[in-house]
């Protein structure tokens, strides 16, 4: 994830016009044509646009938060990130309106995913057991903001989710309990990427 100053971006910087400078480059390195880069981007907003749909790219594709500002510019409604350490390194270089696609498990995450949200209010997390919707609010104390929370469902992919319409609604209405919580619908993961519902959809 590049940052503005960083060392990284400054020696990428200085290389730009030099002879020979791809072979000074510190591996691995994301090596790219802008202007095709730009293009595939706007094309991506475009077709989103004509299907009207919002767009929200994975940043685990490319981990960069200059190319995750240029996608929002575009017309990307926000970012996915599949970590923590993701989306925390894109808050810190100014990017906006994260999802967080896994699952947030444990203490230490739930404090993570609160840190970041009381540093961007912009973060939206899944669940997929009642536990995580309980610690979460247990941790909730820890800042006066509300949390936007989507239940995760497995749509027959058989990697995280809830496995039933029943236990969707269940979990649904165990966040909808708290006041620290919002429920904001719910996500699907399929092989073509990630989808989201507003809370409609749950009946």
């Amino acid at each position: 994830m590049d940052e503005k100053n960083s060392p990284a971006l400054e020696l990428a910087e200085s290389l730009i016009g030099q002879p020979g400078s791809r072979y000074r480059l510190p591996t691995p390195a994301l090596v790219l044509d802008q202007q095709a880069l730009d293009r595939n981007i706007l094309r991506m907003a475009s077709r989103a646009r004509d299907a009207r749909v919002s767009l929200r790219p994975h940043a685990k594709s490319h981990k960069s938060s200059f190319i995750a500002k240029r996608q929002i510019a575009a017309g990307a409604v926000g970012i996915c990130c599949a970590k923590l350490g993701e989306a925390e390194a894109l808050s810190r270089a100014g990017i906006g309106s994260i999802l967080l696609t896994s699952p947030i498990v444990g203490v230490m995450n739930a404090r993570r995913a609160w840190a970041l949200q009381r540093a961007s209010n912009a973060i939206t997390v899944v669940v997929d057991h009642p536990e995580q919707v309980d610690v979460l609010v247990q941790e909730a104390e820890r800042s006066e903001r509300a949390l936007d929370v989507l239940v995760d469902v497995d749509v027959g992919m058989a990697r995280t989710g809830v496995a039933s319409v029943e236990a969707a609604r269940n979990l649904a209405r165990h966040i909808a309990a708290s006041d620290r919580l919002r429920l904001r619908g719910v996500q699907g993961y399929a092989a073509g990427g990630y989808a989201a519902r507003n809370a409609g959809a749950l009946g």
